[in-house]
């Protein structure tokens, strides 16, 4: 009874007309997942290890991570470094002097969470360690300051801050990180004056200074900038501290080691000769002769300018101008320029 019955629906099927489908098909959902594939098998040449990398390696996977591609793994890697850098004791199995070389190149990324970020790990390295690299970070600090991205400088007056509260002293005394740095403040403030005042106009300046750009968006730069120069010439112009000298000092200071890095790098002798930006000035008086023949004239103009304007930058401006007379205050010269020499003479009085 039951073989019969299927066999008779067996022969009904073969009468039976299909049903075709005719139009266009119906658009599948937003939210539609194709679940047509099929999953292979994953075969683990190795077991994995139930315990997790140490820390050394952590660190230094995770500083590898600093010159990668991607702009989330270079920030996330540069705040797990300043997390073990806050640590107590802090966390660095590289050391401070590799730990620069990786990083000083991101002063100027591109991407701004990742140079805040480098600034506060900065801020987190040892004074002494740091001290001892002042002309390599200058190298960096000045490119980021004059780069042609606005909020690059701005980050690069940071980065020049954060370094003169660390090695205000050495930097201000290290070789070309005197007048170079000057320059560079200069150009970015537009403040420039030729040496001799024939080949301009009467006053010697070859533009007309800078002020707040007439921008919004770099308005609160220029007085940034002004403030960040009063640091480095308060630094540059501090009275060195005087020295209590005994009897038996001139003996002891003999096998005494230098605490400043190259001690006799003045004398030049195993390095080419250096002009006069390169030059290394540990003296006050020889930081303010430089600084009176070549950037005097130009800021104490710039700063007038900067005071009529008035607002923020009118309250930089006298912070720098109050700057200038306390450092150059006990220094006076006269100079002239010398039309048969071409060139300016002066003297100290």
């Amino acid at each position: 009874m039951g073989s019969s019955t299927k066999k008779k629906k067996e022969k009904k099927k073969d009468f039976q007309k299909p049903k075709l489908k005719v139009g266009k098909a119906k658009p599948k959902a937003a939210n539609f997942t194709d679940t047509s594939f099929k999953s292979k098998a994953i075969v683990l040449q190795q077991q994995l290890s139930e315990q997790a990398p140490d820390v050394v390696e952590r660190f230094r996977h995770n500083l590898s991570l600093t010159s990668s591609r991607s702009d989330s793994q270079r920030r996330d890697a540069l705040s797990y470094l300043t997390g073990q850098l806050s640590m107590s004791p802090p966390t660095n199995p590289v050391g401070t002097s590799n730990l620069l070389q990786k990083l000083l190149p991101l002063m100027s990324d591109s991407y701004g969470p990742a140079r805040r970020q480098l600034l506060k790990l900065l801020r987190l390295l040892p004074a002494d360690e740091v001290r001892s690299h002042v002309e390599k970070i200058m190298l960096y600090i000045r490119g980021t300051m004059t780069h042609i991205s606005q909020e690059i400088k701005d980050d690069g007056l940071n980065y020049m801050e954060w370094l003169l509260d660390v090695a205000g002293e050495d930097v201000v005394s290290s070789a070309g990180c005197w007048i170079k740095p000057l320059k560079d403040f200069m150009s970015v403030l537009g403040w420039t004056i030729r040496s001799a005042p024939t080949l301009a106009s009467k006053n010697g300046w070859t533009s007309a200074p800078r002020t707040t750009f007439g921008a919004k968006k770099h308005g609160q730069s220029f007085p940034r900038q002004m403030t960040v120069l009063a640091k480095f010439l308060e630094c540059g112009f501090k009275p060195e501290a005087p020295n209590a000298w005994t009897a038996n000092d001139w003996f002891s200071n003999i096998n005494s080691v230098p605490w400043t890095p190259d001690p006799f790098g003045y004398l030049g002798l195993f390095k080419p000769p250096r002009d006069e930006d390169g030059e290394l000035y540990r003296n006050r008086e020889d930081r303010q002769d430089v600084f009176q023949r070549r950037f005097m004239d130009a800021v104490e103009i710039g700063v007038d300018m900067a005071k009529k304007e008035g607002g923020t930058a009118g309250r930089a401006a006298a912070i720098l101008d109050q700057t200038l007379k306390d450092g150059m205050g006990d220094y006076e010269r006269t100079s002239r320029f010398d039309d048969d020499e071409g060139l300016w003479v002066g003297y100290i009085m």
